[in-house]
């Protein structure tokens, strides 16, 4: 039995991984199936552990893959960042500050909050996107250093800072065509065609809470994770929409949009969620601080 583990079956192992497949990976990598087969083969008996299970067509990795894929995703990117900064001109050694987001986050709080990350020449910034759990898991593992939620971590979690940042405002929005619902707002929503934010985002209970509180029953046409879908499909008149201010601002200023009201009391929400102790701690904190409303 090998004594030491052989990086180029891992390097083989973490294509396959994230390729999904081992016809996928041997064409990436100019490999025959048979024979990166069996490379893996020898890295799950080495290791003593089965990593994927076989299903029909496809490969799923099992709960020991997940543990190694983490490694290895740490491993080669590590190794790229070396390769990377060795051949610049003049090498500066970059810490990576990557980000975990989710889906139902406004885009335009996320680049406000990056912005100054990307304006620093020492930071490298690496963006992923992911369910709340799975995200908080990543972090758990020192795999992200910070998550951009909207909503703060379990207080059970040891270990793990909650910042609430800066809230926003929350504002209704249409086409020109929906300009008459200004007047007499909230009520004027009553039967209006509305796209709402799927249960997924915390700010969508907000919203409901404040149509219930002013007994308001817009037409719900349909839901999007993505407040960017909502906009456009307000934009087009198909729809009013109700959105964080800052994310609408520049379709209102052309006019693409107008402002029917604005939902007195509810706010968006962004928290910023870090390891309690981290070696970036200083990065994060610096940029945590411009955006930051109070922490918990």
């Amino acid at each position: 039995m090998q004594e030491r583990l052989n990086f180029n079956q891992l390097y083989y192992f973490w294509v396959i991984a994230r390729e999904g497949s081992i016809k996928k990976a041997g064409k990436k990598l100019n490999l025959t199936a048979s024979g990166l087969s069996g490379q893996l083969k020898y890295l799950e008996e080495f290791l003593g552990k089965k990593l994927f299970d076989r299903k029909v067509r496809k490969l799923v990795l099992n709960d020991a893959g997940k543990v190694i894929l983490d490694y290895a995703n740490r491993i080669f990117t590590m190794s790229e960042e070396m390769t990377k900064t060795i051949r610049q001109h003049k090498p500066v050694k970059k810490a990576l500050i990557r980000v975990g987001v989710l889906p139902s986050l406004s885009r335009t709080h996320i680049h406000e909050f990056i912005l100054p990350l990307w304006k620093d020449s020492t930071v490298l910034v690496k963006v992923v996107e992911g369910g709340v759990d799975e995200l908080l898991y990543q972090l758990e593992n020192h795999n992200l250093e910070i998550i951009l939620s909207d909503r703060a971590a379990s207080v059970r979690k040891t270990g793990i800072r909650n910042y609430r940042l800066k809230p926003r405002k929350i504002v209704a929005v249409g086409a020109e065509k929906f300009a008459f619902a200004r007047k007499d707002f909230p009520n004027s929503l009553n039967g209006l065609p509305m796209i709402q934010l799927t249960e997924h985002s915390h700010l969508r209970s907000e919203i409901e809470d404040y149509f219930s509180r002013h007994q308001v029953s817009p037409q719900v046409i349909g839901e999007a994770d993505d407040v960017i879908l909502l906009r456009l499909g307000a934009e087009k008149g198909v729809c009013i929409a109700v959105l964080p201010q800052n994310t609408v601002q520049q379709s209102i200023a052309e006019k693409r949009l107008v402002k029917i009201g604005e939902l007195a009391g509810v706010n968006a929400d962004m928290w910023a969620i870090v390891q309690a102790k981290t070696r970036k701690d200083r990065i994060l904190v610096k940029t945590i601080q411009k955006f930051i409303a109070y922490n918990k």
